[in-house]
């Protein structure tokens, strides 16, 4: 029979408290410090320096954009912790950390999705389809990303997530409040928000590469573009494989033992426990990562960077 209240968070694990404590604040302090700049950075560069938009740039554009959108709540999510985990906001603003969280990693998941399609389209069929990859339909798509995902997890903003424990109340731990709805939500999310999109990238990717190794470069400038096109593709796979996959998967464990009121032995659901504390750093740290896309992906982006250095050195 399914229990629909879950066990105490400090049953399975004694130190949980204490291992997220010590964890969390220095992740998030250095993600903040180089996501914050390396995003508004690369939105100088997207917004400032390029004078001709393309599909890519927008998409990218709409990813900084979000990855910013999240790093500017990391220093409430550290002041949290450092304060021993005692919330000092009302209810409403742990609802909206979490929604936060949520609506930056799906639209990037979401993102980074189309973005794979883009490139497939580019490097597959590149006169296929032309008149309908335009920048005035990738807008409109990167509009319903926004829309879709911030409707989809609205209701993390109605489901009060925090808890009164021991005189202190505790926030950013959804668990101890687990019912039916979150873990409904969860199940929903894990194909739709994660194994979906990453089977689109892959399939994409496949094809991606079997068309650059089958086909002659036959200048420099292609050679150029097919080491970009590689680059990246190992960095939205390394980003899938060991941010967003196991974070959904270790995520959908811990919701199951606690829905369902699991009897597994304490090593085992605090390991499952501090697993999700460690593969959520990751998904916060996936904002330093996403620039690196820009670098390799966008189209001029590092000849933007050397004429702008250039201009620089002229001017000393």
């Amino acid at each position: 029979m399914t229990n629909t209240t879950s066990p105490d968070n400090d049953d399975f694990c004694e130190n949980i408290s204490d291992f997220k404590t010590s964890t969390y604040p220095p992740v998030y302090l250095v993600t903040f410090i180089l996501g914050f700049t390396e995003n508004v950075f690369c939105l100088y560069v997207f917004l400032k320096l390029y004078k001709r938009k393309t599909e890519f740039s927008i998409v990218m554009v709409n990813l900084a954009i979000a990855d910013l959108f999240f790093v500017c709540t990391l220093p409430w999510r550290i002041y949290y912790y450092w304060k021993g985990s005692i919330l000092n906001f009302p209810p409403s603003f742990c609802r909206f950390m979490f929604y936060a969280l949520y609506l930056n990693m799906y639209c990037s998941i979401y993102f980074l999705t189309l973005m794979s399609v883009l490139r497939y389209f580019a490097i597959v069929h590149p006169l296929k389809y032309l008149k309908y990859r335009t920048i005035k339909n990738v807008l409109i798509l990167c509009i319903f990303i926004w829309v879709f995902v911030g409707v989809v997890a609205s209701p993390l903003l109605i489901e009060d997530n925090s808890i009164a424990k021991n005189n202190r109340t505790i926030c950013f731990d959804p668990k101890n409040k687990i019912n039916r709805k979150i873990y409904s939500m969860n199940l929903i999310s894990l194909p739709v928000g994660c194994v979906i999109p990453f089977l689109i990238i892959t399939i994409c990717y496949i094809f991606v590469l079997k068309t650059l190794l089958t086909s002659k470069a036959e200048h420099d400038k292609q050679k150029c573009s097919r080491k970009k096109a590689i680059a990246m593709i190992i960095i939205v796979m390394v980003i899938f494989l060991t941010n967003f996959l196991p974070y959904h998967i270790l995520r959908t464990v811990h919701l199951a033992m606690n829905f369902h009121g699991s009897h597994s032995t304490n090593q085992v659901n605090c390991f499952i426990q501090r697993s999700v504390v460690i593969t959520l750093c990751g998904v916060a740290f996936n904002t330093c990562l996403d620039p690196l896309l820009y670098y390799f992906g966008a189209e001029s982006f590092r000849d933007k960077l050397r004429s702008r250095r250039t201009i620089a050195n002229n001017q000393i």
